[in-house]
């Protein structure tokens, strides 16, 4: 070991001694692979053996900047499936062996007005509720965090394809269930990447006519095969003006500075838009406002989602076969998989299998 950094949880050591090995950011543009051990188990703690995790556009815009200062070193991750190692003294939901997923959110206050009305997604009083600070999560080989945040897998579950759901999953499922009404027939994504292809098969499996706004004409066989009964292609001026007022449910997975004006227009008269892609700092989105007024649409933010939601989640994935599409890389691999989620090109999620380099360096406790 060459070079020797410091973090004030996770003590940098020999590999040989090392309780697990994360990828680290030690800065915005150097990735390394971090031997630490961890510090004691809290009573109220659970240490997993990572499985699998998956990479997320918000990761590339915590570490390289878009969203602010990032406390380096940092190893981001929170699209996690692993099995439970280790569990602290007060916890009794969990067992060694168990499988697991876990998400952006690692703690909340349980106090709070939105705690206390199951939408603790939205909890700001928590010291360090997110795992993009102090706490390091799914760039490792095992992760240590509060039981609070883990969902059981059922048996059966597709774990080398589930990792993405704890963050692109549960961000359009959350919106769907909670938004999506009985007499609404008629819905759209716009984004059929890595959210969207996620929403066009939870739509789909809910019965309902799903079109899919695409720039991409190649994306057209696989996103029917996903269950879009229709698809436009957003640069033919011509597609989006035939689809003017015709969709009762928009939903945009989309995060960057764009004209949303014409989307907007293909939301019919007393509709519902809701924004899930989470932009730079700085962008802003454009829409007309007369549209919004004369036909009464309604413009819904959504984050993530509660703990109830993601385990009716896991459920409906579970009975409906519904996972992401995947390309899995070795750990070992990490900084290529990363290179390629940032210069957006991944199909559809970039995987990390932490399970093979774990056992075959005796990481796996």
């Amino acid at each position: 070991m060459t070079e020797k950094y410091e973090h004030e949880l996770y003590k940098h050591c020999d590999i040989k001694e090392a309780d697990a090995v994360a990828w680290a950011f030690v800065n915005k543009d150097k990735l390394v692979q971090f031997p630490f051990k961890f510090p004691e188990i809290k009573d109220d703690e659970i240490r997993i053996n990572i499985l699998y995790t998956s990479l997320c556009l918000s990761d590339v815009h915590t570490v390289k900047g878009p969203w602010g200062d990032c406390p380096f070193p940092i190893s981001p991750g929170h699209e996690v499936v692993g099995e439970v190692s280790l569990v602290g003294k007060n916890v009794k939901d969990f067992k060694k062996g168990d499988k697991v997923g876990f998400g952006c959110m690692r703690d909340c206050c349980d106090k709070c007005e939105y705690c206390l009305t199951g939408k603790e997604n939205l909890c700001r009083y928590s010291d360090d509720n997110v795992v993009y600070g102090l706490y390091w999560a799914g760039y490792a080989t095992a992760m240590q965090q509060p039981y609070k945040f883990f969902f059981h897998l059922p048996d059966g579950f597709k774990l080398e394809r589930a990792a993405p759901l704890f963050c692109a999953g549960i961000t359009v499922y959350y919106p769907i269930e909670r938004y999506l009404t009985y007499d609404i027939k008629t819905t759209g994504v716009i984004g059929c990447g890595g959210l969207g292809h996620l929403a066009i098969q939870f739509l789909h499996k809910m019965g309902k006519h799903v079109t899919a706004f695409t720039t991409s004409e190649k994306k057209r066989e696989l996103l029917t095969k996903l269950g879009a009964d229709k698809i436009v292609i957003s640069k033919d001026p011509q597609q989006m003006k035939d689809a003017a007022g015709s969709i009762q449910f928009l939903i945009n997975t989309i995060s960057t500075d764009v004209d949303f004006k014409p989307y907007f227009s293909c939301v019919k008269r007393g509709g519902k838009f809701i924004q899930v892609g989470t932009p730079a700092e700085a962008d802003c989105m454009k829409i007309n406002i007369i549209d919004l007024v004369y036909n009464e649409i309604q413009i819904i933010g959504s984050v993530i989602g509660p703990r109830q939601s993601y385990k009716n989640m896991i459920d409906f994935c579970y009975k409906n076969d519904v996972y992401p599409i995947c390309e899995e890389y070795p750990f070992e691999k990490m900084p290529e998989a990363f290179e390629k989620l940032e210069h957006g090109s991944p199909f559809f999620r970039c995987v990390i299998n932490a399970k093979d380099f774990a056992e075959k360096n005796g990481f796996k406790k």
